[in-house]
């Protein structure tokens, strides 16, 4: 059986056909979301399983300071840090009472 096209949903033809993004496209069908440049596998960007040029292509931008990939990795280490089992060490409060004595 032959998949249908992503963009127009007629049968795609195993001479005709793109597999990309996890579907399949007609080759004239697989154009720029924007500005529907015909697009091949060299030259697209997918965004979202949408094909775009690399002018289309959307900019990911940060909202917030906290959304940047370093601060995220800083905020997971610090999760995992704040998880971690402290255990008295017992030598620490021999000494401890030692010096009290």
């Amino acid at each position: 059986m032959n998949p249908h096209c992503a963009r127009c949903g007629k049968i795609v033809y195993a001479t005709e056909k793109v597999n990309c993004l996890d579907k399949y496209w007609h080759k004239g069908c697989f154009h720029c979301e924007v500005c529907k440049m015909t697009l091949n596998m060299n030259n697209y960007k997918g965004y979202e399983k949408k094909p775009y040029c690399n002018a289309h292509y959307p900019k990911q931008t940060f909202t917030i300071v906290t959304d940047t990939p370093e601060n995220l990795r800083l905020r997971q280490q610090s999760e995992l840090q704040s998880q971690s089992i402290l255990r008295p060490n017992p030598g620490i409060m021999t000494e401890f009472f030692f010096f009290f004595s």
